[in-house]
Parts: C-alpha cells; structure tokens; sequence
C-alpha cells in the first residue's frame, strides 16, 4: 500500500510489486444468483382489505433451485430484450419497443409448489395464480448482508454498478497495512462507543474521490441523488455498506481492516457477493414447522373460555393468541402486523420449498374444486380462519396419506411414488357479497347519509359476543336465503368455479383429467344447488348471466352438510338424473326432486358435527334404516389416531367440568323443587357438557336388496351416499361438536376418504354390498 499526496488529497493504492505480491483477478468474478421472495410486509393486499404497505419487508426466504434458474434464465432474456429497463411496468405492448410481438417473452414465470404462484419480473413480486391473495416483493440475490438476506434492488444495482467501476477483485489484501497502529488495539471499541472521543471522530474529512475502494450510494430516484450512506470495497467478494458520516480517517480505517472479520462495528452492514449455500442456514432455522394453530383448536380454547365465563377480553387474547380481536366493533383496527404474520407463516410453511421439474410438471388426474361455507368473515378476526390455508392442510394431508400407505399407491398408474395425481385449490365467495356485519349499506339517503345502519348498530348488548359471532357466521345462511342474496351468491361461486377451471386448463394445457367439487358447510349446500342446476347440454356459456359450469363434474363432496335438512324443508327428494328422464329440467322451481348432475354424490359428516345431516333418506325414506357407512382409518396406524383424538379435550376438561359443576342443580333437592327453583338452562348446557356416553348397539348386517343397491349406484358407483367419520375417543360433546364442523380440512381420515375416493372414481359401481340395519324399536 502507498499513500500519494497529490493536489492535497490522499489517495490509497493498491498494486503488485513484481515478485513481491500476487495481484489479484484482471476480471470479475463469476457471479452466483439466488432468487429470494418476502413474506413478512405483502406488496398488495386484495381490495376488500383497504391495505397500504407502510414498511418494507425484512423476512426473505429462497425459492428452490429449480425455481431460480428458471427466474434468472427469463430474467437474462428479458434483459436482453430490453424489457426490464427503465420503469416499464405495463403491459407486454408497452414493454417492448425494440421487439416484434413473435419475440416478446412473457415477464410471468409460474414458481412454487405445483406452480401455484407466479412472479411477475417487471414488477418484482410474487402472487397467487388460482385465488385472489396477498403479493410480496421478489428480490433477485446478488449482494446479502451477513443475515444471509439479499439486499433491495436498487441497493444491489448501485453496489454492483460500483464494484464494476472499482474493481475491488483486483485489490490484494496482503498489501493493506495496519492503518489501526496509532489508535491501539482497542480501535473496535473505541469504534462502538457512542461517545468516541474528540481526536477520534475529528480527523480530516475525505471524500469518496480520495480512495480507490470506497464509493457513496448515490440513488437518482431518491434525495435527489443525495444519500445518507456510502459503501466500501473490500476484495472481490466483501463489503461494507455504512452511514455517510462515518467519512474521517479513524472510522474508515476501522471498517476497511475488519469488513471481512466476524467483529461486529456498529451502524456498519457488511455484505457478501453472490449467493452461497450457507447464507440459507439462518433463513431456515428460524421458519416454523406448524405455523397457525388449527380451527379446531381455536374453538377449543373459545368455547372452554366461554362456559367458564369468558374473562375479560385482555385475557382471551393471552389464552388465545391467534384471537386477532374479540371487540367486533373495532374490526378497522384490526392489527395488521397478525394478518401480515399469519401470511407469513403460510408463505413459509404451507407450500413444498423444494420444487423440481418433476414436482412442478408432475402428471394430474383429479382437479378438486373447494368451496368454503359459513365464517369467513372471520378471518377479520381470527388468524385460522383463512379458507386457503385450510385447503393447503388438506392438500398436504393427502400426500402425507399417500405417501404413509401402499394401498393409494396402487390406485394410480403415475411413475412417480410420491405423486398421488390430485390437485386441490379453493373457491373463495364470501368476499364478492356486498355485505358485511360492520360495514353500512352503500345505500344513502337525499343529505349523502348512510340509509341503514350495519348489523353491529342493531345488535343488543347482551350475549354481545355470541350475537357477534352468529352474525359472522350464521348470517351467510340468511344471505343464501334472502332472494336479493341468493342469485349474488350463486352467481360469484358459479364465476368463480369457471374462472379457476379455465385458468388451470390454461396453465396447464395437457390435463384430460376429471374435475370434481367439495363444498364444506353451507358451500356444500351451495355446490349442490349448482350442480342441480346443471341442463344435460349446454352449447355455449354466456359468461355474464349463465348459471352453467364449463366442466363435468365427476365426483361432488358435500361435507359438513345441511343439504339434507334444506332439501327436506324444500319437500324434495334426492333423484338421480336417470331416475327422471330425458325431458327434465333442473331448473323448474315445480320440480319435487333435486339431481345433481354428477357420477357420484358423497355426504361426509362426524357423528358429532351438529350441521351434517343424512342425505340417503331423501333418495328414499327407506334407506334411513341404514347406518351410514362409516370410513376407514386413513392408515394403518390406528393408535396414533386414537392418540391424536384422545388428546383433543385434555386442555380444556377441567374448564368444562367446572362449567357443569356451576350449571348443575342440587340433586337431593331435585325431587322437591319448586317450578320458580328450576334451572332449564343449566340442565340444558349440563347435558351438552356432559352427555352420558352409550354403548354401540349389536350390528345387524344384512345384504342390500338389489332394487336398493340400483337406485343407489345411479348416485353413487359405491352404492352409499351417507359416509360417517370415525367418532375416535371425544368425551366433550358440546366441544366435539363445535370441533368437528370445523376440522374436516385437518383431519387425516378426510383426507384418506377423499383420496381413496376420488382414485376409485373410474372404477365399475357395485354389484352388491353389505349395509347395518337400525334395530326396529
């Protein structure tokens, strides 16, 4: 090193000695790309949340290697075209001006498990494809700080434009002298006292032009060109990125000896060129393995807090942390670090990191369209109650079925162990209605004034929060119901099936396989309306008022269902459409029967869910003699369900046994009270807390008559509609039934049902069958 004193400024130089020292690379390294998205602070949020980003993401995990080279392979040919220069954010016509419409490449790269996102490399941010959700900024990895997180583009850009101009992989480390010998050996501390000394921090001042390595971050976008931080070169793979007041002799010379040493100095970033296996290492010790606590859970926790009381709200929120807030009145106030840090948990947990070629283009048989039912109003307000992330558990689950038992294997003809052939992808509604428990009508009077007040103006103040949640949740059934509702509805799920149907077919070309639907709670009672609905033939759908899907559907799911209860109020059956001939029409309001227009109808209810009825006696009052026909565990790994079950009302027993204990009356007293001493609702609630268990009655197993098993099989290929969950080892049976109208997504036994189904979806109906008969009484 030589310090040159030319037209009074000091200049440092570094350079080879002949023999004496190697100098370092006449060129620039090669440079190792890795593609990074967000998770923490979304870009964009859908329109019904009103967001604003207000901070920038500081959360950034990796995309798989798979993924990345093909980001950076259409990020070099975008740049190639030019299509990545300037502010170019419009569309494919406006991008490129040098390029004919036969050579412009698709800024759209569709990444992540099973290709469910999609970056858009003009815009830099990453989005789902089949549903409408959150965006996060995507970062291409090219200078990390010692977090192993990459740094912003513009950042990255100017630190890159500036290595280029430095050309710091010429530098040679061994002729940097000991700039520190005057200060001592405490030239660290002294650098990280607050209060450095006055000789210290008053050196001469020197400008970026006096030092071959050091350079200030000038951004033309920002402060007019003016920045608040320069960026020193140390060789060609570090740096050090500090505030511009750190610009005297002493503070440089500090960063300058320890930019590539573990020393922490404060307020200075050190930084690494290009991508290196071990920077991932933070980044995935801290993700969470079981990000967001099940529904089912969540009532567990809400139900116990209730019947004990409740608490006061500061103490739900400590028993609950997934409870975004139980004062409904406040829901524009919502927290929105929770909901940013429910996505983030998704993002980071729900999807396979590890995508690859035959992963991302893995052959699909079966499309499961899923359409939510009741409370989704609550995801406002409760971090599990977000209908994607429970299709991600039940998409996940499956493959975990799959994968644990041989048996599904045989079912496909795929070459792949792993791949079980399904895709599952929700259908999201609920926002599409214009109604909400705490917003007014869009409806106003002469003065500009809201007309009508919002459900929560209405509401009475007892039970307050049991009316609040009936509101979110049983309202929906009344918005069905309601003719101004009812056509809305059904028209934004009928959309919206055709929407993801087309744009699957779209993304993914080669699929010839059968699509099938599951509808949960009310969404069950919605897909069957639809299907119902459905005409023998339909030559073209009008996309603005048709009520026709653009699909066959194969298989329908109605799970947690009051299908059986609606249709019963209705007084009409269940038929088959072969049952009724060719000269029905679904859509007659004088019709008696409803036939959905399907291969095969499936009812799946718990024993214990208080929404799931039987849909078996409406083909025939007959058939309500028989038992449903209940479903097999998933695996053969029986005792670890049972285990799962078991634990399901350890939290909360001593909760519920307290509550009966306070409801109970006095039973010696029983025999002798008087009618004003009785507790009607005590003996009520005790009796949901408490309800005694009975023991199975003998079965009675007889064959099905063949007259039976034929009007059966034209519904269903099995010869069963009615399919019963396991009920397991739940001792709770107000908590169990809370639970199990909610936890169909999560549980294993649901997803081997469907699964096992939706496989067998092609084979020969039944020739005969066994059913349990009721004892007649």
């Amino acid at each position: 090193m030589i310090f040159i004193r030319v037209t009074g400024r000091v200049c440092i130089r570094r350079y080879s000695s002949g023999v004496q020292a190697a100098t370092g690379s006449k060129t620039p390294p090669k440079l190792h790309i890795k593609w990074y998205y967000a998770t923490d602070i979304p870009t964009t949020k859908p329109s019904w949340f009103d967001y604003k980003q207000e901070k920038q993401p500081e959360k950034f995990i990796p995309f798989s290697d798979f993924d990345s080279k093909r980001l950076e392979k259409r990020f070099q040919q975008l740049e190639g075209q030019g299509a990545l220069s300037g502010a170019a954010h419009g569309t494919a016509a406006d991008r490129v001006s040098s390029a004919t419409k036969d050579t412009i490449v698709d800024p759209i790269v569709e990444v992540n498990e099973d290709k469910l996102f999609q970056v858009d490399l003009q815009k830099y941010i990453l989005s789902p494809v089949y549903w409408e959700g959150s965006s996060y900024e995507v970062r291409r990895g090219t200078w990390f700080n010692s977090d192993g997180l990459p740094l912003s583009r513009k950042i990255s850009d100017l630190v890159e434009k500036g290595y280029h101009e430095k050309r710091p992989y010429t530098f040679n480390r061994a002729d940097v002298g000991d700039t520190l010998s005057k200060f001592g050996k405490d030239a660290v501390q002294k650098f990280n006292r607050k209060d450095r000394p006055r000789e210290i921090t008053e050196p001469p001042v020197v400008s970026t032009n006096d030092y071959d390595d050091l350079m200030k971050l000038q951004d033309d976008e920002d402060n007019n060109g003016q920045s608040s931080k320069m960026v020193l070169y140390s060789d060609a793979k570090y740096a050090a990125i500090f505030p511009d007041t750190m610009n005297n002799q002493f503070e440089l010379g500090v960063i300058r000896n320890f930019c590539t040493s573990p020393v922490s100095l404060l307020s200075v970033e050190k930084i690494q060129r290009g991508y290196t296996s071990d920077l991932d290492e933070t980044i995935f010790e801290k993700l969470p393995s079981n990000p967001i606590p099940g529904l089912s859970e969540i009532f567990q926790t809400e139900v116990g807090s209730y019947l004990t009381g409740g608490g006061s709200k500061e103490e739900a929120k400590t028993k609950s942390p997934m409870v975004k807030s139980t004062n409904y009145s406040d829901e524009n106030d919502h927290n929105e670090s929770k909901q940013n840090s429910q996505m983030k948990s998704v993002l980071e947990s729900d999807y396979d990191r590890e995508t690859s070629d035959s992963k991302a283009n893995r052959q699909v048989d079966h499309l499961i369209l899923c359409i939510h039912g009741i409370g989704q109003v609550l995801g406002g307000k409760y971090e599990s109650v977000d209908f994607t992330h429970s299709i991600n558990v039940l998409r996940n689950k499956m493959k975990e079925v799959y994968t644990s038992d041989d048996s599904y294997k045989k079912m496909t003809s795929n070459q792949y162990p792993d791949n079980n052939t399904l895709q599952v992808l929700p259908v999201s509604w609920r926002h599409k209605i214009d109604f909400h428990p705490t917003k007014n009508f869009q409806s106003y009077d002469a003065n500009g004034n809201f007309r009508l007040p919002s459900l929560s103006q209405i509401n009475v103040d007892g039970v307050k929060s049991l009316r609040n949640i009936m509101g979110d949740v049983v309202l929906d059934i009344l918005l069905y119901y309601e003719p101004r509702y009812v056509e809305k509805v059904f028209h934004a799920v009928v959309s919206e099936l055709n929407r993801v149907y087309s744009l699957y077919k779209e993304r993914n070309p080669h699929f010839k396989g059968k699509v099938h639907i599951l509808g949960h709670s009310l969404g069950s009672a919605i897909a069957f309306d639809i299907v119902a609905n459905q005409r023998e033939k339909v030559d073209q759908v009008n996309e603005e008022t048709s009520q026709d899907l653009k699909f066959d559907v194969d298989s329908l799911f109605c799970i947690g269902s009051p299908v059986g209860v609606f249709k019963l109020l209705n007084q009409r059956n269940i038929r088959s459409r072969a049952s009724l001939g060719p000269d029905f029409d679904p859509r007659d309001p004088t019709n008696l029967a409803s036939s959905p227009k399907c291969v095969n109808l499936y009812n799946l209810f718990h024993p214990c869910d208080p929404i799931g009825y039987r849909m078996e006696p409406l083909v025939s009052p007959r058939f309500a003699n028989f038992k449903p026909e209940p479903v097999p565990f998933a695996t053969k790994s029986i005792h670890s369900q049972i285990k799962g079950l078991a634990s399901f009302g350890e939290g909360i027993q001593q909760k519920i046994s307290s509550a009966s204990s306070w409801f109970k009356k006095d039973e010696t007293k029983a025999k002798h009270q008087d009618p004003w001493d009785e507790n009607a609702l005590g003996d009520i609630l005790t009796s949901l807390v408490s309800e005694p268990k009975t023991q199975d009655e003998p079965a009675n197993e007889v064959d099905m008559r063949d007259r039976d098993l034929s009007t059966l099989t034209e519904l269903n290929r099995s010869g069963r509609i009615d399919y019963c969950l396991p009920m397991g080892v739940f001792d709770i049976s107000l908590v169990s039934a809370v639970s199990a109208h909610v936890s169909y997504f999560e549980d294993t036994n649901t997803a081997g049902f469907l699964l096992r189904e939706v496989l067998a979806s092609g084979d020969d109906c039944e020739d005969s069958r066994k059913v349990v008969v009721y004892k007649k009484k």
